[in-house]
């Protein structure tokens, strides 16, 4: 309750905050940020655009859009910084531009301006964005969100294309002091039409003085037009194709649907591996930049500005860098970005672009400006992949300038690595070149004697793509990656969205065609592996490329050969992409003298079972090329298994209610049994009910946040975009009634223990039961410990000094022992009963034989799914090892031990707390019971 009550309490502030905002703003606005003069438009801006008289509202003036995204630099005091972190992603400096309202005035083109100025800086904001709920905001103080909202007002001039406007925001300083700021904003270049050369610039300044705490430094923009743009470059130059570009047959390109446009193939960001010519030797006539750059970047990004009206033409902001990780909201570096624009020609069906440099952008944005449109970019979509072309999307980047002139830089061509672009296109077929080879690398084995009941995952299916993690027997992992298949035949399964099923029929080349009469199947698949640098041999490790451990080096592997359907064998020849440091050479630089094997595990084997695998190369070993074997291991998941898993969390979910909805059953007669027989009440084992009350408690306050906050990563990864939340708040709503019950319970039997003459005497056996279960429960906890960390050995060795430690082992354990405990809650009753020596009937026979077989239920079944549905433990919700002991041994010890403990029970209300004890014993029990009226004398029937 505790999380609820503090939500609610901080609405509450926030809601008071806010009404006490809207009163002041109304009562005294000159004190909320600062005095009137600060805000005199006329003081700051006339010199830029005179201030007018505004007349009517008018939309749509502005030459930009409601919603303009632009660049900044500066403003570090305002701005924090996200605190420092091992791993710091690139800096986001982006901003937004709100325009809310525009008004005409009395002077001719002169118009009046409302809008916002949100800057969006921080590292958390952009993961919560980019990732959806992976990553939450930690706070809703702006300073630490990194995100600044300025109000402003002012004037814009058709004719110069100047906005000017004053405003104010609020803000905290890293010391966390309230900063009221005031600025002044400068707009340049909006004019009524653009072009590629046209970028809006502009600054923002402190209305404070140097010394006041709430001065900041100036703040350059940057935005690029939207509104009335003129395609200007490429209609000229690019009339009759790309000039100088690789002639390319058209049958060789995919060509685009009437339905798809190259806007939608290009939407959003997209990041391709550069790969240079095997005879560029690092000098500046490979680089694009020349010496204005001190690294070879490795990866080019094409991000869409702008879609034309037709779809045929888009605007391109292409950047280039030495990483391939780029966030949603990520400032490019406009120092080694180029600003395009491109044209789908359908006749060679290519993307054409033509490209400038952007200059001056590191001193400060607002000198910003276009110049050098001499590069050239062509981008197409290939119609034939193989093993040695495996991307959807291919290109090249050149310059038009002579060879001897001064920025000339040799050709690039660019490839996306990605083994799912989003590509969707008719036709795209796969043609297997290596089929000779693997013929002799793989000799073809008679099927060997199978049971009936092993089957192996279909070749067209999704079963077929895994993660992997790269073993070295001596050091454990090395190394992680993933499998991806790409093809089956030329018949690309629906799964894939890079592949679309073709017209074609299965290729004819001699040697290729799959034979399905026998189950083999032709595959091909992409690999990328990413090992760190320090177990790096001879043959893998790229030409200058460190040895430092926590460095990683990137192998891409892709492959193809025959896949056994009867045995779930696999075998291919692959090709690995050569590298020389962080530059990758074209795609005719591959060592093809690789093999690959795969064993997939039976569909109906244990779910635990893994892939295996290896890579070795084929060469001599004193070939500079050649590598040692490695060997990989991948978690299966079939697609058998999810569908298993998800009909298992329903029919698990529906137990869990209806074992809730019998427990509040139980315990109502429990206290129908009390209320009916007044004397009862007393000699019920308060230490049973407080044990039963909390283990209905503690589930609750764990899963508290469930009912409160949706936990959409579970929902998404276990059942596929279907919602558990309703359900897992309905199991906890029967099991929140459950619980009040068993408090009701307990204070009924409190109050009558109280109140009874005999209260003495129940609470001296109380006191000696406690005596005895106290030091039985540590011993059990001792052992129970014992056991299961054994059975995690491996994981406790392996993070012993972190949180997983705490978090796993300790308070894991804690919760199952607590579950062994709930199973055996009539203990404490049972030694109650031996030490007041009663024959009462305390218990009702239908509370303690239901509840006990509600405890007990879900070990019977724990043994039925571990023969039927061995599963990932993660996705228990009925019967969870987390929460108790299960495996064979406990569910059988367990189950034998309920039994016999409401055996006692039975008993012992029927012949004396004592009757399995001797005679002496049951004798002395007597000899000290203390005298009781007649009405409490007299013993129940047998009844519920």
């Amino acid at each position: 309750m505790d999380c609820s009550i503090f939500c609610r309490t901080k609405l509450c502030f926030i809601n008071a905050f806010f009404f006490l905002f809207i009163i002041s703003s109304f009562t005294c606005p000159h004190v909320v940020f600062g005095t009137a003069s600060e805000f005199d438009y006329g003081v700051h801006c006339n010199s830029v655009v005179h201030e007018s008289k505004p007349v009517d509202e008018e939309f749509n003036i502005m030459p930009f859009p409601g919603r303009q995204n632009g660049y900044f630099s500066g403003g570090d005091k305002v701005l924090n910084n996200p605190p420092s972190r091992s791993y710091s992603p690139p800096e986001s400096k982006t901003f937004l531009f709100e325009t809310h309202h525009v008004y005409t005035t009395d002077a001719d083109d002169v118009f009046m301006v409302e809008g916002n100025l949100i800057f969006q800086t921080s590292f958390y904001y952009e993961q919560s964005i980019s990732y959806g709920s992976s990553y939450v905001i930690r706070s809703s103080d702006s300073s630490d969100r990194g995100t600044l909202d300025f109000d402003f007002q002012g004037f814009w001039s058709r004719t110069t294309g100047k906005l000017c406007m004053v405003g104010s925001s609020y803000a905290y300083s890293k010391e966390g002091k309230l900063l009221h700021l005031a600025a002044v904003l400068e707009i340049n270049n909006l004019q009524s039409s653009s072009n590629i050369r046209t970028l809006v610039t502009g600054t923002m300044d402190s209305l404070s003085s140097a010394n006041d705490p709430n001065h900041f430094e100036q703040i350059s923009l940057l935005m690029f037009p939207q509104v009335n743009y003129a395609y200007t470059m490429i209609s000229n130059q690019f009339s009759e194709g790309c000039p100088r570009g690789t002639d390319v047959q058209p049958m060789l390109s995919l060509r685009l649907s009437r339905t798809r446009t190259i806007c939608d193939m290009l939407g959003g960001s997209n990041a391709f591996e550069l790969e240079y010519s095997g005879s560029c030797n690092f000098s500046k006539s490979c680089n694009p930049f020349g010496d204005g750059i001190r690294y070879f970047p490795s990866v080019v990004s094409l991000r869409m500005i702008q879609c034309s009206n037709d779809g045929l033409s888009l605007r391109l902001l292409i950047e280039f860098r030495n990483d391939s990780y780029q966030g949603y909201y990520s400032s490019p570096n406009l120092n080694t970005s180029l600003i395009g624009e491109g044209s789908w020609d359908a006749k060679s069906n290519r993307l054409c672009i033509i490209a400038c440099r952007i200059y001056d952008a590191s001193s400060s944005l607002e000198k910003s400006h276009v110049g050098d449109c001499t590069t050239r970019l062509s981008l197409r979509f290939p119609a034939i992949l193989s093993i040695r072309n495996t991307s959807t999307i291919v290109g090249e980047i050149w310059s038009v300038k002579l060879r001897n002139e001064g920025g000339f830089f040799d050709r690039i061509e660019f490839r996306n690595t990605a083994p799912y672009g989003g590509i969707q296109l008719q036709g795209l077929k796969y043609v297997y070149t290596e089929m000779d080879e693997v013929k002799k690398s793989c000799p073809k084995k008679n099927s060997r004697t199978k049971s009936s009941r092993e089957h192996y995952p279909d070749g067209y299916s999704g079963d077929m793509s895994f993660s992997m993690s790269i073993i070295n027997g001596s050091k454990g992992s090395i190394g992680w990656g993933s499998s991806n298949i790409l093809a089956v035949d030329d018949q690309q399964y629906q799964r894939f969205p890079s592949l679309l099923p073709s017209s074609s029929s299965k290729p004819k080349i001699p040697g290729v065609e799959s034979d399905s009469s026998s189950g083999l199947l032709n595959v091909s698949y992409k690999m990328s592996i990413m090992l760190r640098s320090s177990e790096l041999d001879g043959g893998l490790n790229p030409v200058n490329e460190s040895s430092n451990e926590y460095l990683k080096t990137e192998i891409q592997i892709s492959a193809e050969g025959v896949y056994d359907t009867a045995t779930g064998s696999l075998c291919m020849v692959g090709c690995r992409h050569l590298r020389s440091g962080d530059k990758t050479f074209s795609s005719h630089s591959m060592d093809c003298e690789i093999l690959v094997k795969i064993n997939f595990p039976p569909l109906n084997s244990d779910r635990r079972s893994k892939i295996r695998g290896s890579i070795e190369s084929t060469r001599e070993e004193i070939d500079p090329l050649s590598f040692k074997p490695l060997q990989f291991s991948g978690r299966a998941y079939y697609r058998s298994w999810v569908t298993e898993s998800i009909w298992r969390m329903d029919f698990e979910m529906i137990v869990s209610v209806i074992s809730n909805t019998l427990t509040i059953i139980f315990v109502a007669f429990q206290i129908f049994h009390v209320r009916k027989h007044r004397g009862i009440g007393p000699m019920v084992s308060l230490l049973m009910l407080v044990i039963l009350a909390l283990g209905h408690f503690i589930p609750l306050v764990l899963n508290l946040e469930a009912m409160f906050i949706q936990n959409s990563e579970r929902s998404v990864l276990i059942r596929g975009g279907t919602w558990l939340e309703m359900n897992e708040v309905i199991v906890r709503v029967v099991t929140m009634v459950a619980f009040l019950l068993q408090v009701r319970l307990l204070m009924l039997s409190w109050t009558a223990r109280c109140s009874t003459e005999k209260k003495k005497t129940l609470w001296i056996a109380e006191k000696r039961g406690l005596y005895v279960c106290v030091p039985v429960y540590g011993i059990g906890a001792i052992i129970a410990f014992s056991v299961k960390s054994r059975q995690n050995v491996h994981r406790t060795v392996r993070a012993r000094h972190s949180w997983y430690y705490i978090d796993e082992i300790i308070l894991g354990n804690s919760r199952a022992y607590a579950g062994l405990i709930l199973d055996a809650f009539l203990f404490p009753q049972i030694i109650f009963n031996v030490f007041h020596n009663s024959r009462e009937l305390a218990l009702s026979r239908l509370f303690y034989i239901g509840i006990t077989l509600v405890r007990l239920v879900p070990h019977g079944y724990d043994l039925y799914r571990a023969n039927n549905y061995v599963d990932i433990d993660d996705t228990y919700i009925y019967a969870d090892h987390g929460a108790d002991y299960y495996s064979t041994a406990w569910d059988f010890i367990i189950i034998v031990l309920g039994i016999f403990f409401a055996v006692i029970i039975h008993y012992q209300q029927r012949l004396g707390g004592r009757y399995f004890l001797s005679k002496r014993f049951l004798e002395s029990g007597t000899d000290k019971e203390p005298p009781v009226d007649s009405e409490e004398q007299l013993p129940l029937k047998y009844s519920t």
